[in-house]
């Protein structure tokens, strides 16, 4: 049986697609391949919103070259959004690869290698208006038995000046929520307890079909039997509703983990990205939730070295961090995305101070977390252990329902299972507890 072997760049939403290709390949009578080099076919799952992750591909398909010279008949194929966004470009750098495949054009896989089977030439697949096509939720190949992504919105509609994404993944697009909950309730019917419903702004789910939005869709999720965690992301706070929180505040299946991106405390250099808010309403939004919801986490991104950032608005992200005191940030130096707005601005501040203020920025982030986490010692969490520890085999890791890492010494049979750990040890980016008991929800 021929073998396949996908590698996955970027964000949750492409992890999910790649366990839809995966899927596809497996009903068309492929078998995973561990390793790269005893694939007959293999393909990359791209993505485009940082220079960075698309020079990750560009090695990649370097070493994909010396596998084709060596094996004539390997097929080798690119999907997502770098492919999206240089379409042809990628077969004329890169001759050894066989077809590119744009945002949503995975679903024509059957298609594409027929054909190729059939005249060996190159093929290239992406529309300019990407449009979402659906796949059999029972053909996916989930990566996890316990816990699935469930995209529930694709595309997005805010056009962030920096963002490229709006461009590759085309307009916000709703799936019908009796879909949702279908696929959800087979997910649960074969033992899967813990859902994350996946979009680029998954707060506006519902917006283009009128008669529901993500509060109604997680209520309806909590009622169906074996689920027992629900999370979302990612959130943009221009549209978190009281409506939502509510929810969530009321629904305890419901994890009270906010991924919430600020991108800069400046409302300067807000306004230049085009975020649609000030900082003081960003914060009134995490004192609300906080009120509402005393246990709830925070995550958030945020630009480092934005076109035209100057000091002042450096320190003015420095005092959102100092002010705030997110869970967890995923910090990155401005990364220019050709066809984007802010692509033009100018940016005379030099490199060098766009990594000193990520270093300062970082070592401040890495301070908070460390006492966030001091405070957890003591505690008792509900933890769902997820797998092995890859750097201690007696360990398992889990998570709490505020998405903290946590390793502790347990019986691997329990993977899958919840279990009450308290927590002992305070570390930087995880906390070390002690199993007390499994818990039966």
């Amino acid at each position: 049986m021929p073998k396949y072997h996908i590698i996955t760049y970027g964000c949750q939403m492409n992890k999910s697609d790649s366990e839809k290709v995966a899927g596809i390949l497996e009903s068309l009578g492929y078998i995973p391949s561990e390793k790269m080099e005893e694939a007959d076919l293999i393909l990359l799952n791209t993505c485009s919103v940082r220079e960075r992750a698309e020079e990750k591909v560009f090695g990649k398909l370097g070493e994909l070259r010396k596998l084709k010279k060596k094996n004539q008949k390997l097929l080798i194929g690119i999907f997502g959004c770098m492919a999206q966004r240089m379409k042809e470009e990628l077969i004329e750098k890169f001759p050894h690869v066989d077809f590119v495949l744009g945002s949503y054009k995975f679903t024509e896989l059957p298609k594409v290698l027929e054909s190729l089977n059939d005249n060996n030439k190159k093929i290239v697949l992406a529309e300019d208006n990407p449009k979402p096509e659906e796949v059999d939720f029972r053909i996916i190949r989930r990566e996890n038995k316990f816990q699935a992504w469930i995209p529930i919105i694709y595309g997005c509609n805010n056009f962030c000046t920096y963002c490229i994404v709006p461009y590759l993944r085309g307009k916000e697009k709703s799936r019908d929520p009796q879909e949702i909950i279908k696929e959800i309730e087979h997910l649960a019917n074969q033992g899967v307890v813990e859902v994350t419903l996946l979009g680029q702004n998954v707060d506006s789910y519902g917006k283009d079909l009128g008669n529901v939005d993500l509060a109604d869709l997680l209520v309806e999720i909590h009622k169906i039997p074996g689920i027992k965690r629900i999370r979302f992301l990612t959130s943009h706070p221009r549209d978190v509703s009281d409506k939502l929180i509510n929810v969530v505040a009321t629904h305890p299946k419901i994890c009270p983990h906010w991924h919430l991106p600020l991108q800069a405390g400046s409302d300067r250099i807000l306004r230049r990205m085009g975020r649609g808010y000030t900082y003081n309403e960003y914060k009134a939004l995490i004192e609300k939730i906080r009120a509402k919801i005393p246990r709830a986490s925070f995550s958030t991104d945020i630009i480092v070295g934005f076109p035209g950032e100057e000091e002042e608005d450096f320190l003015a992200t420095r005092r959102a961090l100092e002010e705030i005191k997110f869970d967890t940030v995923n910090l990155a130096i401005y990364s220019k995305r050709p066809g984007t707005p802010a692509a033009s601005y100018d940016d005379p501040v030099p490199y060098e101070t766009k990594k000193k203020w990520f270093d300062e920025l970082e070592n401040l982030q890495r301070k908070i977390i460390y006492e966030r986490n001091l405070s957890m010692i003591g505690k008792e969490e509900l933890v769902l252990a997820e797998g092995v520890n890859p750097k201690n085999p007696k360990e398992l890791s889990g998570r709490t329902e505020n998405y903290r890492l946590v390793f502790f010494e347990a019986d691997r049979k329990l993977i899958g299972k919840f279990l009450l750990v308290r927590i002992i040890e305070a570390r930087l980016w995880s906390l070390k507890g002690e199993a007390i008991r499994e818990v039966y929800l």
